[in-house]
């Protein structure tokens, strides 16, 4: 029974680790824009309307796309943006904030409050030329708001996380996978 499990949990990683492989190397192979040009781009496009609370790479049909969603505190909306491997948008939908999504709403104000900016927090984060973001998000848990942020390498996928209240790094939320 125990080779089973270990035979399992082998295969998942291994899956896992191919997949990550085959996303480095389609973004590392690929002449559009990196995904921090991305959402470099649409920060600037909307700076002083919106806030970026969730930014991610996913791959569709086999072509990239960007699923950006911002929080505009002017009209207590969000703008959701799918992008596509240019940085182009393809949808543009406006919703107002379910319940559930007040710890965003928080994390979004908070980023305004102290003027950052969703790519300068990721940036600061990593700035490895051959690391490529594939997902960055605004999080509030334990009392503690803060950014965390998935890169993907030659050598697998990573995370880090940065407090928003005090700008630092969380070495405590740095995971593998």
């Amino acid at each position: 029974m125990k080779k089973l499990v270990l035979t399992c949990l082998c295969l998942i990683s291994g899956l896992a680790f191919a997949a990550s492989s085959a996303i480095f190397n389609m973004l590392d192979s690929s002449t559009a824009p990196a995904p921090t040009e991305v959402l470099y781009n649409i920060e600037q496009h909307y700076a002083k309307n919106a806030v970026i609370v969730e930014f991610e790479l996913e791959i569709e049909n086999g072509q990239s796309v960007f699923e950006v969603t911002l929080y505009e505190a002017k009209k207590q909306r969000f703008i959701e943006l799918l992008l596509d491997s240019a940085g182009k948008v393809i949808e543009l939908e406006y919703e107002a904030p379910e319940l559930d999504e007040q710890e965003e709403i928080a994390a979004a104000n908070l980023m305004s409050r102290k003027g950052y900016t969703l790519h300068g927090l990721v940036t600061q984060l990593d700035s490895v030329p051959t690391h490529y973001l594939i997902e960055a998000q605004l999080e509030q848990d334990m009392g503690i708001t803060y950014m965390v942020a998935t890169f993907v390498t030659s050598k697998g996928r990573h995370k880090k996380a940065i407090d928003l209240e005090t700008g630092k790094n969380l070495p405590l939320l740095r995971w593998g996978n």
